[in-house]
């Protein structure tokens, strides 16, 4: 319930409940502002009930109750009593709760740490999207560009061995020792295949023979049967070797597989071979394709360097923006909040001073926006409260 000084119009907030025990007495009571004595009876019979108050009047009920006034208790009232000015809650210096967190801070957890989370959040998971994207792309390439290789090695073997074929059927009588000095079929038999890669003839055992090369690029290693003296070279690697010749099935079937083999320069490289069988009756030839798996994988490899290198250049992009939007952002907060909060607090402490009876109090808010409709609302409060005191003084006249 509110109550006005009759001589000054300072206004006080009293709880009804405290009021109904004096209602009936001859209490008296002073202002803390003007030090007028008055008794409450008077104070009553001029505050409006509910159904009577202008509009005007129930502004005052609704105002702020941080700067309740302190009247000086009733003179026959009990010393158990509160005075008429009890404030209704703790406020600070500032207006604001102790404890709360004010607008700015606020503003900077909603606009700005919350959705710097968010950014940096997204642009983890689309960083880690792109570098997933790039593996997939390069392991599938790779084995694409493997089975392509593969399959363009079994082909090349098709077409030398069966250029082989025809050349041997028009020379019967050219022995497999000769096969490497006959100009014309050499050049046939041994071709050269990317930078690495070559294509050999070599026989499939007999029941008194070991493999046997006969067409190489390399003339030392033609006509020798020294198996033994692979398995030295190539270790722990043979067993798999012997393991894909020997799916040859007497020279008749094709086969494609990995292999390791040590080159002239004496390091042991991964290999791919394919190897094609020559049809000619009783002479179980094979023609060997073969050549570096590094020649398939160099493609995909600088397929993967140039997608890494994209996706660094995305990663610094990204945190070239994450950085901008962090200053832009902070920057509009600091800003609009600063410009938010001091036109708040001024409002307040307006409000502040009308709470105490000040009804001079200038309102000088220029805004078209929510704010400077806040203003309005208070300077029309002011001129409401000003009203109402010129009619209680007239009453009390």
């Amino acid at each position: 319930m509110s109550l006005i000084c009759e001589e000054c119009g300072k206004i006080y907030h009293i709880d009804p409940k405290k009021i109904q025990k004096y209602k009936d007495k001859n209490v008296k009571v002073r202002c803390s502002e003007c030090n007028h004595v008055t008794t409450l009876s008077s104070l009553l019979d001029t505050t409006a009930s509910p159904s009577e108050m202008w509009p005007g009047d129930k502004m005052i009920e609704k105002q702020q109750q941080e700067q309740a006034g302190g009247a000086a208790p009733p003179e026959d009232a009990a010393p158990a009593e509160p005075a008429m000015d009890t404030p209704s809650r703790k406020i600070t210096g500032s207006g604001r709760r102790q404890g709360a967190i004010g607008l700015r801070g606020k503003m900077f957890l909603l606009f700005f740490l919350v959705p710097i989370v968010l950014i940096a959040i997204s642009g983890a998971f689309s960083q880690w999207q792109i570098n997933l994207l790039v593996d997939e792309i390069t392991g599938e390439s790779t084995e694409l560009l493997t089975e392509a290789g593969a399959e363009m090695l079994l082909e090349k073997a098709r077409d030398i061995a069966f250029q082989a074929e025809l050349y041997l059927r028009a020379n019967p009588d050219l022995d497999r020792d000769d096969f490497a000095y006959d100009p014309e079929f050499s050049q046939i038999a041994v071709q050269a295949i990317g930078e690495s890669g070559y294509t050999l003839i070599l026989q499939y055992p007999e029941p008194d023979q070991d493999w046997t090369i006969w067409a190489h690029p390399n003339p030392h290693v033609i006509g020798i049967e020294d198996i033994d003296a692979v398995r030295a070279a190539l270790g722990p690697h043979f067993d798999p070797f012997f393991e894909l010749l020997k799916q040859a099935d007497g020279g008749e079937t094709e086969i494609t597989g990995r292999y390791y083999w040590m080159d002239p320069d004496g390091v042991v490289r991964e290999k791919f071979m394919a190897i094609a069988p020559i049809q000619l009756e009783g002479a179980p030839f094979l023609l060997m394709a073969t050549s570096n798996i590094e020649e398939f994988e160099q493609r995909t490899e600088d397929l993967r360097n140039s997608a890494e290198f994209l996706a660094t250049q995305t990663l610094y992009v990204n945190m070239g923006i994450f950085l901008a939007a962090i200053v832009l952002i902070g920057l509009c907060i600091i800003i609009y909040g600063y410009r938010l909060t001091r036109k708040i607090q001024y409002l307040t402490d307006v409000a502040d001073r009308i709470s105490v009876g000040d009804m001079e109090a200038e309102i000088d808010i220029r805004s078209n926006d929510e704010i400077g409709s806040l203003g309005d609302a208070i300077s029309r409060m002011q001129d409401s409260l000003r009203f109402s005191i010129e009619r209680l003084r007239r009453r009390r006249r």
